[in-house]
């Protein structure tokens, strides 16, 4: 169980270390938008679902039919997805610094219009809840078993990634603050380095120090 949440949260590494780069104020937004458009025939359509899949996994939002947009630069990973789908030549690449909607061209509301923020932000107070209780646990002594230490890893990890895996990590320009996540995260980050200043424990069957080290590495912005 330990290894699967392991193998899971290296493939979104990245995506997370770049959550804790916001979080410090690393990673300004520039203000401009990136836009996506494709056109992918029926026939193609499983090419278009995973193309689609896929820009919404890197935090992309429908704005209309076959237009998405994103606020951070994902247009390389999007361009080898579609490269390895064999449909680039039906994928349109933009960017505009003063994308309207009707007649709102506010960042802020615009934000709020196109991605769902009021569920992702109580994704993080649902994180921010577990956090706090695994916290006052640690609190309370360090005499946890093994065992239990790796259930509370694992059930950090669990709900760490159920908060992150729909969160387009939107820059902070566009969030109302204080932003949810970013409380969430600094709890979780916490929660890790208590868990990883526990003394070892003697039980070397239970794969606690790699769990560890792997969100330590991660959650330290630019190797801090």
């Amino acid at each position: 169980m330990a290894d699967a949440v392991t193998n899971s949260f290296a493939l979104d590494a990245d995506h997370v270390r770049h959550a804790y780069r916001q979080d410090h104020g690393l990673a300004p937004w520039d203000g401009t938008w990136h836009l996506f458009a494709f056109a992918i025939p029926e026939a193609r359509r499983t090419a278009r679902d995973a193309l689609r899949e896929t820009l919404l996994y890197l935090g992309a939002a429908p704005v209309q039919g076959g237009l998405y947009v994103a606020a951070n630069p994902i247009a390389d990973l999007v361009e080898a997805q579609a490269r390895q789908l064999g449909v680039l030549d039906s994928v349109t690449f933009l960017t505009s610094t003063d994308l309207r909607i009707g007649d709102d061209s506010d960042p802020c509301r615009l934000a709020a219009a196109i991605w769902p923020l009021g569920e992702i932000a109580a994704g993080h107070e649902r994180l921010t809840a577990f956090a706090a209780t695994c916290a006052d646990r640690l609190a309370r002594g360090t005499d946890l078993s093994g065992a239990e230490r790796l259930t509370l890893a694992v059930e950090l990890a669990a709900e760490f990634s159920r908060a992150m895996t729909p969160d387009p990590l939107l820059p902070r320009e566009l969030l109302t603050q204080p932003w949810p996540g970013s409380r969430a995260r600094r709890l979780a980050q916490e929660c890790w380095a208590a868990l990883r200043a526990l003394p070892a424990d003697q039980d070397a069957s239970l794969p606690l120090p790699r769990l560890f080290r792997l969100y330590s590495d991660v959650t330290a912005p630019d190797g801090q």
